[in-house]
């Protein structure tokens, strides 16, 4: 009998930046990744957030472990799903100033990436029950575009029509939709910004309360909240200093997770 492919849980797990052995640690204490650093989650599915790359020292191991789990998980009914954060977007862009990555080692990337976007292996939004997963955010400008676009902006639908429109951007490079643009708070022109660049306080403050429950990465924060007025969870707690995931299981409950300190 063939294993069910709903998942049991969606471990949330934000930016890495290059910190590979407290990743490793996350996904072991949320038991989706085995001794031997193999695929453990059965069902599960696992979210990262985006920004593997950059600061830390280890992004090569973390993309290469993403690539396998991303594989083993596939083949037991679970999934690996993996966001574009700004670090890979600038990748793809082919600007390589904002990497440590130098020539060869770049241009490598950017090509895996970008087959890697053209394949859905890697994604700018995801949806699931009832939760939009970006790696900056959906701004209420951005929000109101994707209305026009959809019987029902919902997170799913809305999530289906960024991946469009990125992939889409992609194949074509050519980066013109308002997903790309840089907020003023990060030296861009647009007041708010697009779903890879605009800080957690401009999302904030472009709605009262977000029309759908909205998961971020990006923004580094002390500890990871569930903000029931906002409708915002930020994830970004910098994995080089506290060690904290977010689950979500399969009624929709949000739940903080943290690994003890040894």
């Amino acid at each position: 009998m063939q294993a069910s492919k709903r998942a049991k849980r969606l471990i949330v797990v934000g930016d890495v930046h290059g910190q590979y052995d407290p990743f490793v640690t996350i996904l072991q204490h949320a038991g989706v990744l085995d001794e031997q650093l193999n695929w453990a989650g059965s069902r599960d599915r696992v979210i990262q957030m985006g920004d593997i790359l950059d600061r830390g020292p280890c992004a090569k191991e973390t993309d290469a472990l993403l690539d396998k789990i991303q594989r083993q998980a596939a083949r037991c009914g679970g999934e690996v799903i993996r966001l574009v954060g700004n670090h890979e977007l600038e990748i793809l862009l082919s600007n390589f100033t904002i990497s440590g990555l130098k020539g060869a080692d770049a241009i490598m990337l950017r090509d895996k990436m970008t087959s890697q976007v053209l394949s859905g292996q890697l994604r700018a939004a995801y949806g699931y029950k009832g939760f939009l997963f970006t790696h900056a955010g959906v701004t209420r400008r951005l929000y109101k575009i994707f209305q026009l676009q959809l019987d029902d902006a919902n997170a799913h639908n809305v999530a289906v029509l960024i991946n469009l429109i990125f992939k889409e951007s992609i194949k074509h490079q050519f980066f013109k939709h308002p997903i790309f643009n840089i907020s003023v708070s990060r030296a861009g022109t647009d007041k708010f910004g697009g779903i890879f660049w605009e800080d957690l306080v401009d999302l904030a403050d472009s709605f009262t309360q977000s029309p759908v429950w909205q998961v971020v990465g990006h923004t580094p924060i002390e500890r990871i909240i569930i903000d029931p007025v906002s409708h915002i969870i930020p994830v970004d707690v910098g994995l080089h200093r506290k060690l904290q995931y977010l689950v979500i299981d399969e009624s929709g409950t949000p739940q903080i997770c943290e690994v003890p300190q040894q």
